[in-house]
């Protein structure tokens, strides 16, 4: 029945879209329409529709000369990006390991897209009561620590195309930043001092302290985190890790310089 739903959910024009990628990976010469069809066992003119939006969008090349079509610099760039991101993984865990265990709490490493903070890595605190934040999860950026992190070290323009529509400031708890100018405001802030908080403005009950990581040319490649209960990670805690977070932040900052 389980098997039966997956297949329902699949969607067919994507399926081919896959199987012609693929196709041309396992074939190191260009390839004409008809030799395709053929293969695939695809009409031509499903073929066809699948190499023109496959070619406006880069990922496939057709040779003008000979009319056929190999595999484009797009998905190239795509495995770059998976690469760029497994080192960054690699590079920044044992800091994460070493931020839990001294403050005992969770750590973590997050990047920014569009107007959300996807986490990449999570070292659990080794107490009963924790937060728990599972690889991929996205969370609302103003509203997390890791978010005004990221979000503060952008250009004026990137910001504005971001909130270009001034669309509402969503809300997920009274303390919860409300409105753009107070974003504003609180960004400023935070580039200034070098670090975000969140005092339950995520989640009621937890508090966190992000700080950036910046990359050879200055710019904000990702951001990490310490996590805990409100009742557990008080003020004052977070001002000792917030310190040590730094600490570590211009280590992890300065060793991209050397890569």
């Amino acid at each position: 029945m389980e098997i039966l739903q997956k297949k329902k959910e699949r969607i067919k024009s994507i399926d081919k879209a896959l199987d012609l990628l693929e196709f041309l990976s396992n074939n190191e010469q260009e390839i004409g329409i008809l030799e395709i069809s053929h293969q695939l066992n695809m009409g031509l003119s499903t073929v066809h529709r699948i190499l023109s939006t496959l070619k406006s969008r880069d990922y496939i090349i057709q040779n003008q000369k000979t009319a056929k079509y190999r595999l484009g610099i797009k998905l190239f760039e795509l495995g770059c990006e998976v690469q760029s991101t497994k080192n960054l993984i690699k590079t920044i865990r044992p800091s994460l390991r070493k931020l839990s265990k001294m403050t005992n709490e969770t750590a973590n490493l997050a990047i920014l897209e569009d107007k959300e903070v996807v986490y990449l890595d999570t070292i659990e605190s080794s107490e009963t009561l924790r937060t728990e934040i599972v690889q991929g999860t996205r969370t609302t950026a103003h509203c997390t620590a890791l978010g005004k992190a990221l979000l503060a070290f952008l250009s004026d323009s990137d910001f504005e195309q971001l909130y270009e529509n001034n669309e509402p400031i969503i809300t997920l708890t009274p303390q919860s930043i409300s409105s753009l100018d107070e974003l504003k405001k609180e960004l400023k802030n935070v580039k200034e001092r070098g670090y975000a908080l969140d005092i339950e403005e995520y989640k009621i009950g937890i508090n966190c302290v992000g700080v950036p990581i910046f990359n050879r040319n200055g710019e904000t490649v990702a951001a990490i985190s310490i996590t805990g209960p409100a009742s557990r990670f008080t003020l004052d805690k977070m001002e000792d890790a917030k310190n040590q977070m730094m600490i570590i932040s211009k280590e992890i900052s300065n060793s991209f310089y050397k890569t």
